[in-house]
């Protein structure tokens, strides 16, 4: 498997460099990224901890909306005019957090700031791997993944050494330099031969084609999105709420600060394991497998409070993070070909979206209503273990036999 990687690697790192980097530039609109100014936005704004979470969550809702149209949009151009387009949207929005003056416009810049980081960015490194690698999408997918395993690990680290020396509005300036400069650097390395819009603006659907049904009506992905989106929402919302995670275990929370780094590497490592098994048997063999460790993170976490289950529960989760996030768009690209990539992606992205900001809230509001986190783990538990179950069609079945079943 090593040399597998390696010599895939070898060949082809200029397209997987560009992807890594797009990946960890993804980071600037990133809840692990934007959530170490936290502190800052809220003496800023007079905001309490639910003001601002209200505030995010606003931004995060319509850059979902605007994501499933906003991501088609790289089938009609080049993938390096559309990277810029990206780039420069990100930056303005990094431009616009540091210039906010009033609470409603740090909504419209974590709207901006969401739509072209955790969305737009991250959409076009996958796509465009998954386009240039269609046989090798696991092995292809599993190494950009590293991009932002590497930048959880430092971005952090340097946002917060940088708010602390030269303030917050000026660490944002900085970080809109940095989005120019990265793209820059990536574009270098993104392969000119081959990048070319695969659709037309005169491209309509016919009528009657299965292709162009509306895809929420599509069963194939029906039946695997519960699965899809249930990282997403698990693992956002516990780690939003991981200070009163700790508070009702009893924990320090410098247990499970330390747990993010047992986290960060078992997902990296575990994106470039996955990567040859999926290319080998197929996304579909794996997909009622995947959330597997998640249950067992939640199981583990809603009935035992030592304080060593919270690397435990980490790493399980970054098993199934990084099997799913590699997963899935191979599976996109099996069930529905590359040509229906971004449109497939960009959907299921907007769904992403709005679960790990939905998570949050309603963890919260149960939190309120007097039902702990041990008792939201165990419902979690059932819910993978339903989304795994609906998944097993899919993988019995081909695509058409699933569609017409439905």
């Amino acid at each position: 498997m090593v040399r597998a990687y390696i010599d895939f690697a070898r060949v082809n790192w200029q397209q997987l460099l560009f992807g890594a980097l797009l990946m960890a530039l993804s980071s600037f609109g990133q809840t692990y990224f934007v959530s170490v100014s936290g502190s800052y936005f809220r003496k800023a704004f007079s905001l309490s901890d639910g003001g601002l979470g209200a505030t995010y969550a606003a931004g995060t809702f319509l850059s979902a909306l605007t994501l499933t149209w906003a991501g088609r949009l790289i089938d009609y151009t080049t993938v390096r005019r559309f990277t810029w387009c990206v780039a420069l949207l990100l930056a303005m929005a990094c431009v616009l957090v540091a210039v906010s003056s009033h609470f409603i416009m740090l909504a419209v810049a974590f709207y901006f700031l969401r739509l072209g980081g955790q969305g737009l960015m991250t959409h076009t490194a996958l796509t465009a791997t998954a386009r240039a690698f269609p046989q090798d999408a696991g092995k292809a997918l599993g190494l950009i993944a590293l991009g932002l395993s590497v930048a959880q690990g430092l971005f952090p680290i340097a946002g917060v050494t940088m708010m602390e020396h030269l303030g917050w509005r000026t660490a944002w300036m900085i970080n809109a330099g940095l989005v120019i400069a990265g793209v820059s650097v990536a574009l270098l390395f993104l392969p000119r031969h081959g990048d070319q819009a695969i659709r037309s603006r005169k491209d309509k659907p016919r009528k009657g084609d299965e292709k162009a049904k509306a895809l929420w009506r599509d069963a194939r992905l029906l039946l695997t999105l519960p699965a899809v989106l249930a990282g997403p929402f698990i693992v956002t919302g516990f780690f939003f709420h991981q200070a009163r995670l700790a508070e009702q275990k009893g924990w320090d929370i410098s247990t499970v600060a330390a747990s993010f780094a047992a986290f960060a590497i078992v997902q990296a490592v575990a994106s470039v394991a996955i990567g040859p098994i999926i290319d080998k048997i197929g996304p579909k063999s794996l997909l009622p497998l995947f959330l597997l460790p998640q249950a067992l993170a939640m199981l583990v976490l809603g009935l035992v409070s030592a304080p060593w289950i919270a690397p435990v529960y980490m790493i399980l989760m970054a098993i199934s993070m990084a099997l799913g996030s590699t997963l899935a768009t191979a599976l996109w690209v099996e069930l529905f070909g590359t040509r229906e990539l971004a449109r497939v992606r960009s959907s299921v992205e907007a769904g992403m979206v709005v679960a790990s900001g939905a998570s949050p809230i309603m963890m919260g509001l149960l939190i309120d209503a007097g039902i702990p986190l041990s008792w939201q783990a165990l419902g979690c538990c059932v819910y993978t273990l339903i989304a795994s179950a609906l998944t097993l069609k899919v993988k019995r079945k081909s695509s058409e036999e699933v569609v017409q079943d439905m």
